[in-house]
């Protein structure tokens, strides 16, 4: 199929455009966002990211102009550029703040020397285990149970809908219990 015809197919038939589209290109886009996004979002976030990367082609299908290049080179150029970004905005957003201000101030606060050994270790493995499960998941955490986000904030600020970010959460709790039971801590951080 040539490049026009994609192009026409997309405007006749879109559900029929966009699974040829996907069929033909989905190698190449997985890979520069996996290239582009593989060290910062979960295998999950790389397959909805992906979509995104579709969504956003067939968007702008109107603005694709032959005379520069090849439909293939638009959706890797595309694609690079949403990657980029995504990157940039998921960098910008990584916090090393301690959880708590007894940990930043260095101050003793209640309770004994041992007590509080306890609690820096137990945030620690929390800190990692965070760490871990990919920053679009960690994100939602930190907005939900640190920040104090209802679901409905987060929806908004997000643009996604309110039983999504639940969803997500829900499924970014169950990384996380899983693996803070690796460390025996299975009951740190329940719902």
């Amino acid at each position: 199929m040539t490049d026009d015809q994609m192009l026409a197919l997309l405007d006749s038939d879109p559900s029929e455009g966009i699974k040829r589209l996907i069929e033909c290109y989905s190698a190449l886009v997985y890979n520069v966002v996996y290239g582009k996004l593989g060290n910062v979002l979960s295998p999950d976030d790389i397959e909805e990211f992906v979509g995104f990367v579709f969504s956003k082609i067939y968007e702008k299908r109107g603005e694709i102009n032959f005379s520069r290049g090849t439909l293939k080179g638009y959706i890797a150029t595309v694609t690079k550029r949403m990657s980029i970004d995504e990157y940039r905005r998921h960098v910008s957003r990584i916090h090393t703040e301690p959880i708590t201000d007894e940990i930043a101030n260095g101050t003793s606060g209640e309770g004994n020397m041992q007590d509080q050994v306890e609690q820096s270790i137990d945030e620690k493995t929390l800190i990692e285990a965070l760490k871990r499960i990919g920053a679009k998941d960690r994100d939602l955490l930190f907005r939900r149970y640190y920040y104090k986000q209802s679901s409905v904030q987060i929806a908004e600020e997000l643009h996604m809908s309110d039983a999504a970010v639940r969803m997500r959460i829900s499924r970014a709790l169950k990384k996380l219990r899983q693996l803070l039971s690796e460390n025996d801590f299975s009951t740190f951080y329940s719902d």
